[in-house]
């Protein structure tokens, strides 16, 4: 028989039920897991959303459209891709602005009907306008081109000049030249002053021999007009010796230059190249 606890100046009390367990307490182990899945979904979202905006702020850039229409109005690039050329969204690189003008250093991925490809684009803003280092086409299959020539699979347009020869009638043709207008074009024109540090290709005019003899020396100023995929269409000698003045005409003629952007169209450019004659002592 059980004592009675009474009986021996104690109490009896009967155990109390355990408090019931709220939400956190039945629910934590699901709780947890689904609110740190939620912060990694919304850190995933804040990371894609700002990798979107750079980059539609970089493929609304103006230095961005420009390549991009060089590339759909290329005859390499659409004979290799294909027309019409369409730009990828993963687009590399970034533009960049500071007090000095602007950079850029970017990839567009290309494809079109025919292959895919990249355009390696590298382009600086010194002046306001943009200027193309480098629009290199790399076509899936190994090969690369660059798009800075308009059309590097067809001959020249004019036949190359024999500057010594030219040299005998430099006055004739001096004059010829200051008459020169550059061929119409509906895109404005940009003037943009000394354009020898801007050339991607200058060459050096030989001495004349008639000048040599003569020992005729000094520099020679170029009036040279650049058309919207860099070559030259016209040049005018403006000051300079008379029998040195042929032969850097047909230097100015063949410099080549990057293709300049105004208001996100390829544009024209007009500007001076200088070239200088020292007689060998």
């Amino acid at each position: 028989m059980n004592p009675n606890p009474a009986q021996f100046g104690g109490s009896f009390q009967q155990p109390s039920p355990g408090r019931p367990k709220g939400c956190w307490g039945r629910y934590w182990k699901v709780i947890v897991p689904a609110g740190c899945l939620s912060l990694i979904l919304a850190a995933v979202v804040a990371v894609a959303g700002l990798l979107f905006a750079a980059m539609s702020a970089l493929k609304s850039s103006e230095v961005y459209q420009g390549a991009l229409k060089i590339a759909q109005s290329h005859p390499a690039a659409v004979g290799r891709l294909g027309e019409p050329v369409r730009d990828g969204w993963l687009v590399k690189g970034s533009v960049s602005y500071d007090a000095a003008g602007g950079a850029a250093d970017f990839e567009i991925p290309l494809s079109g009907p025919k292959n895919s490809g990249t355009l390696f684009v590298r382009a600086v803003n010194p002046e306001g306008a943009w200027m193309y280092e480098r629009l290199d086409l790399s076509v899936a299959g190994g090969e690369t081109l660059s798009l800075l020539d308009r059309r590097p699979d067809q001959p020249p347009a004019s036949p190359p000049v024999d500057v010594e020869e030219d040299a005998d009638d430099a006055v004739a043709v001096d004059e010829g030249e200051a008459a020169e207008t550059p061929p119409p074009s509906d895109g404005p024109t940009v003037s943009a002053g000394a354009l020898d540090a801007k050339a991607v290709s200058r060459p050096l005019p030989p001495y004349p021999p008639l000048a040599k003899a003569a020992r005729a020396s000094g520099t020679v100023t170029v009036r040279v007009t650049v058309d919207e995929t860099g070559h030259v269409v016209s040049a005018a000698a403006v000051s300079g010796h008379p029998l040195l003045r042929a032969a850097a005409v047909a230097a100015a003629r063949q410099a080549r230059f990057a293709p300049t952007l105004e208001g996100g169209e390829p544009a024209r450019v007009s500007g001076t190249l200088t070239y200088d004659f020292e007689p060998e002592q």
